[in-house]
């Protein structure tokens, strides 16, 4: 209980701390919030909203796929509920989105949590994977100008970024060939024999349930998706302002890049990491200081209250949703 408390005061701590430093540095005042505010496309704003809640959709989607393959059927609502109370529980406690999520599909449609934990974790890798294509790409685009805004002196042609990229994974994924029957039998020896591997046995099965998935192209189509949203959802926000309506379509990238980073950090829903993030790669793009961090602010604010609301409403549903047997009775 007390490393929880200690957890939770650290991480609010970190919170705070990111964000006064986010707004010291801009010497931001109120009226510059009101004043960038009033300037805003509101219909550009509708549509980033649309566009983020038809992505959780699409994560909902996405997981029924998942839990599909170990014929688990809880239905989109109660798997659109969960997802929502997962993101609305990041913005309570960081790091709590996976466990809600989880526990109220276990509370809605008898899931055991072990295996829809599982599959919680195979969407993980995947948007892991998915952010680390998204990152390399970002970064090969902007490699330019960013190395001249860094290291002036410096000339490294993003060539060199593509094969160093290339020479590391090769490597890993040898490593991992090489010693994988020796990584196989210290794995079935700690998941015999000890309680917490069993824990992770019952995860592994939700990680291995990707390869039974009944229909891997629209799992994966979803996937590519998922990220496309995130992107437009980046864009169609600079949209929204005048002084960020000119830039360009990797300026989009970029931000959805070092947002996703500052929302990954162990704070309340990204608060403080993500609006020094985001702010500092408009000031990358010429945004003043001052514009960039009000322009960051909004941008994860559409996203807060997006969330909190949807969130919220969806707690609230599951109080009133039946429990059901997810799993057909000629599958027990």
């Amino acid at each position: 209980m007390l490393k929880s408390i200690i957890k939770y005061l650290f991480s609010t701590a970190l919170a705070l701390g990111l964000l006064y430093w986010a707004f010291s540095s801009s010497n931001i005042q109120w009226q510059d919030i009101f004043d960038t505010f009033a300037e805003a496309n509101y219909q550009w704003i509708l549509l980033s909203v649309l566009i983020s809640i038809f992505s959780h959709i699409l994560r909902a989607w996405r997981w029924e796929a998942l839990l599909g393959a170990m014929n688990f059927y809880p239905g989109t609502l109660r798997t659109f509920s969960a997802v929502m109370i997962g993101y609305f529980a990041n913005f309570i406690v960081p790091r709590m989105g996976e466990v809600s999520r989880c526990g109220s599909l276990t509370k809605t449609a008898s899931i055991p949590f072990t295996q829809s934990f599982g599959t919680v974790i195979t969407e993980r890798i995947i948007d892991l994977l998915g952010l680390l294509f998204i990152v390399f790409i970002a970064f090969f685009i902007a490699w330019e100008p960013m190395q001249q805004y860094l290291f002036p002196n410096a000339s490294m042609p993003s060539t060199y970024l593509i094969v160093s990229t290339a020479l590391i994974l090769s490597t890993l994924i040898a490593l991992l060939l090489f010693f994988k029957n020796k990584i196989g039998l210290l794995w079935e020896s700690f998941t015999s024999n000890n309680k917490l591997g069993k824990i992770l046995a019952g995860w592994v099965v939700g990680i291995l349930s990707i390869k039974d998935v009944k229909n891997p192209q629209k799992f994966i189509f979803f996937s590519i998706l998922i990220w496309v949203c995130y992107y437009l959802n980046a864009y169609v926000l600079l949209l929204a302002f005048p002084v960020s309506q000119s830039l360009s379509l990797s300026a989009g990238l970029m931000v959805l890049v070092m947002g996703t980073f500052g929302m990954a950090t162990p704070t309340q829903g990204g608060i403080g990491a993500y609006h020094k993030l985001v702010s500092a790669t408009l000031v990358f793009y010429l945004i003043p200081i001052k514009d960039a961090t009000v322009l960051a602010t909004f941008f994860h604010g559409t996203q807060m209250v997006t969330i909190l609301l949807l969130g919220g409403l969806s707690f609230i549903l599951t109080l009133f949703l039946t429990q059901i047997d997810a799993k057909p009775i000629e599958s027990k």
